[in-house]
């Protein structure tokens, strides 16, 4: 095989709680993940290079080309692992998935291109084996191997998958704020230590698991992220959206990961609601993302 063509799909949070701080400094979480239709798109080929090398190329110019980025250290581990890699790597990722959105786009591509590198080099790891190496360079990457859901605990790359949520219609908005996922944990933990983050806020993943069983009703109230509180600080559009999107009759909405993309879960019979929300916040120059939850793979 000379060339392979990934998707790479990202995910929202459903639930997220943070459960403390770790022996190793890492905080510890509790939340379901689901992966949703949104992907970048990875191609990628064997060039010619006697050490290896790894060319990295996108259409986003916001995107870093070098190790600083996931999917370059993704290959880069991978090709100190393994001597069938005997050949250099060109790796071209069409963004299609905003940055610092809480949707494990970076991450994504990391997966994806793990996923890539196994097929191209014939390296016969399993996905469990994929995951293991995943989990070296990013806390959500071992998740997004696979499509699905989960419940992630330990630093969110200890999974049990769990059903799907297969019901509503699910908006996706992103203003183009940012939040720095290191801002959002250190902001957190001095709104906790000021005792400014309520006991309600916090949710058990497993009664969010249970509740996507059920279906999108039950799941109301079911949808916490203790992370708003701290994102909601620090960009205070944030919220807005968030209550605008609940204006307009989403079910439920929240803001996923530590943001700042925002999504809300539309009743079936509301599906024109969300659409025209789509529309408005389309209107504003932001990135908007709509798809049905019957129709994921």
């Amino acid at each position: 095989m000379k060339n392979v063509t990934i998707k790479a799909y990202c995910k929202i949070n459903i639930s997220l709680d943070i459960k403390g701080l770790r022996e190793d400094g890492k905080h510890g979480v509790d939340m379901v993940m689901q992966t949703l239709p949104l992907h970048d798109v990875i191609e990628m080929k064997k060039i010619p290079s006697d050490n290896k090398e790894i060319v990295l190329k996108s259409n986003a110019e916001w995107v870093p080309t070098n190790s600083k980025n996931t999917a370059y250290k993704a290959a880069e581990l991978l090709v100190k692992n393994f001597a069938k890699i005997d050949s250099g790597t060109e790796i071209f990722i069409d963004k299609k998935v905003p940055g610092c959105g809480g949707l494990g786009g970076s991450s994504a591509d990391a997966a994806g291109v793990l996923l890539g590198m196994n097929k191209l080099f014939d390296l016969g790891l399993s996905v469990e084996e994929l995951q293991e190496y995943g989990a070296q360079i990013g806390a959500d990457v071992p998740f997004l191997i696979r499509y699905g859901a989960a419940i992630a605990t330990g630093t969110g790359t200890t999974l049990e998958y769990v059903e799907p949520l297969k019901e509503g219609i699910l908006l996706l908005v992103n203003s183009g704020a940012e939040v720095s996922t290191a801002e959002a944990y250190k902001t957190y933990d001095e709104l906790e230590k000021n005792g400014k983050i309520p006991s309600e806020a916090h949710q058990s993943a497993r009664e969010t698991a249970n509740a996507m069983k059920i279906g999108l009703d039950a799941l109301v109230g079911k949808t916490k992220n203790v992370l708003e509180y701290p994102a909601f600080c620090l960009q205070p559009e944030i919220e807005n959206i968030k209550k605008e999107i609940e204006e307009t009759g989403a079910a439920v909405s929240m803001m996923s990961g530590s943001g700042a993309t925002v999504f809300g879960i539309f009743r079936k019979k509301d599906q024109e609601k969300a659409l025209a929300a789509q529309k408005v916040f389309e209107s504003r120059g932001w990135f908007t993302y709509i798809c049905d939850f019957e129709n994921f793979e």
